[in-house]
């Protein structure tokens, strides 16, 4: 059998003589190129079974080797594996998309290498090379995308945002300048981000219509396709001038930041750099800008915090309004049709007893019976319309109302109760008494059905200021950090949104086997004016 040929592309003469050495040892045939124009011309005289090729050569770089090899049909099926100390995702992503079945980082293991060969030089092997490849491409794809997801996510305002984005995207494709044009049809933003001289980077922000004109050609470019392009292609743009040194900028990409049709802005990064073009690395720029161009969409709708808050306050307030008006209209529909109806029904089995007492003996006692469950489910059903509109509560007030709630809580349920109060409690609004209610109704549900608790206390107090609302039990209690997928089925969003509603917070302290307090502080002046 031939000794496999192996073409080994690498200007460190040392590494070159140690590669070599070992795959002779292993049966192999090795011919040198210490530079990207010797491997091309060794290329154009001998087809080898294998390359191994460095990225960083003299003359003409790794990455114009592969692309000749790719370029070449009787070359492009040789198996390619890089050796190089460049590490970052960028060149990873490159050397495995352009057709690398294998891309080893120095330093590295001899054996390591060795089997990366023979795999490329087996059949079957080239297919869990392939596979391999294959996998780690979308690892790195994800694992970058991870990296700007929680930037993304962590991120509230814009310039925050495109700050964190700026930075990664900067160490990602190892070009110093980014930036990033956000349009406007009178004045738009441009950002500028600079990676040198500081670790973290430095942003400066700037809003002028003399940008206008190159934000409409990026607009009007990107209409046709929403893919990034290299800098290069767009040079009729005049990008560069957007930066404060032009002159340190001759290579890069440009994003478009489209958003549902939307066209945002675009990012431009950029120096001096010879970029490259793998399929792999358009893929990852190009969903990049996309999570970039949703952020930027949220981020805009949420810049004038304090008018957005107060349209999120009116629709919680319209929302849970809407509830209350619905258990109303529930309960008064059930009250007044199905409850009469039942009540109607014993009290013709009441009289059916009497009329068949003398003619049926036994029928009489039957019919008690069935009269006696059917009063028992009317009393359920009121009690349970009792609790969906406490109608007490518009009546007498919310302390009588919770007195009521939790003494019927207590004999329900076996459990010791106690209700504090200050002596003399200002008149509440209808919402601030209806969501207080709420509250105490749910934190009591949670006791009923998860503490397992001998005694529970209400206590309800106001200052001049502050109006507090307590519901604390000695069960078993729970760690709240433990149990966040189950948050819903406590109740717990429901009830901090009608704190939120009140303009307070909601506070839960429990630890096991210390019981759990539920603990409301709002302001006195929320709780007295009707937010009507």
């Amino acid at each position: 059998m031939d000794k496999p040929r192996i073409l080994v592309v690498e200007d460190d003469r040392e590494i070159l003589k140690i590669i070599a050495l070992n795959l002779e040892l292993e049966g192999m045939f090795v011919f040198k190129a210490y530079d990207g124009e010797s491997a091309i011309d060794l290329l154009e005289k001998e087809v080898p079974d294998c390359v191994v090729l460095d990225i960083m050569l003299p003359k003409i770089s790794g990455w114009d080797v592969l692309d000749f090899i790719n370029s070449k049909p009787d070359l492009n099926e040789i198996p390619v594996v890089m050796v190089t100390a460049k590490v970052a995702e960028k060149d990873q992503l490159r050397g495995l998309s352009t057709g690398a079945v294998k891309y080893i980082t120095k330093p590295f293991s001899p054996s390591v290498l060795i089997d990366a060969i023979r795999s490329a030089l087996k059949p079957e092997a080239r297919e869990r090379l392939v596979k391999e490849r294959k996998d780690t491409i979308e690892r790195i794809q994800l694992y970058t995308l991870k990296q700007i997801s929680d930037l993304l996510l962590s991120a509230t305002e814009v310039k925050d945002l495109l700050r964190g984005v700026a930075r990664k995207l900067t160490i990602l494709l190892e070009l110093p300048f980014c930036a990033i044009l956000l349009h406007d049809k009178d004045a738009p933003s441009l950002y500028l981000f600079t990676h040198i001289g500081k670790p973290e980077g430095q942003l400066s922000e700037a809003r002028n219509v003399k940008y206008q004109n190159t934000s409409q050609k990026l607009k009007e470019t990107f209409s046709r396709g929403n893919q990034p392009l290299l800098l290069g292609d767009l040079q009729e743009h005049k990008l560069t001038k957007l930066f404060n040194n032009p002159e340190d900028i001759t290579d890069g990409y440009v994003m478009p930041l489209v958003e549902r049709g939307n066209y945002l802005g675009a990012i431009i990064i950029g120096g001096r750099s010879s970029v490259g073009s793998s399929a792999g690395e358009w893929d990852l720029l190009s969903t990049i800008a996309n999570q970039v161009a949703s952020a930027v969409m949220r981020a805009r709708l949420h810049d004038n915090v304090m008018e957005d808050e107060a349209i999120r306050q009116h629709l919680l307030h319209q929302m849970i309004t809407a509830q209350e008006r619905e258990r109303s209209r529930l309960a008064a529909d059930i009250h007044d049709g199905i409850v009469q109806s039942l009540v109607g029904i014993s009290y013709q089995l009441q009289a059916l007893g009497k009329k068949w007492s003398a003619k049926y003996p036994g029928a009489k006692e039957e019919l008690d019976v069935v009269e006696k469950n059917l009063t028992d489910n009317i009393k359920e059903l009121r009690d349970i319309l009792h609790g969906i509109r406490p109608l007490y509560l518009e009546d007498i007030g919310l302390p009588i109302a919770l007195e009521s709630l939790l003494k019927d809580f207590g004999l329900r349920n076996n459990i010791q109760t106690c209700l504090l109060m200050s002596d003399e409690l200002p008149p509440l609004s209808k919402d601030a008494s209806v969501n207080l209610f709420r509250i105490t109704q749910e934190a009591l549900n949670n006791v009923e059905k998860h503490a397992d608790a001998a005694r529970t206390t209400v206590e309800i107090d106001a200052n001049p200021d502050r109006f507090l609302l307590s519901i604390s039990d000695d069960g078993k209690g729970f760690i709240e950090r433990l149990v966040k997928g189950e948050t819903r089925n406590l109740g717990i969003p429901g009830m901090r949104e009608r704190a939120e509603l009140l303009g307070g917070r909601l506070r839960i302290d429990s630890m096991p086997g210390n019981g759990t307090a539920v603990t409301l502080d709002i302001p006195l002046k929320t709780a007295l004016e009707d937010l009507d």
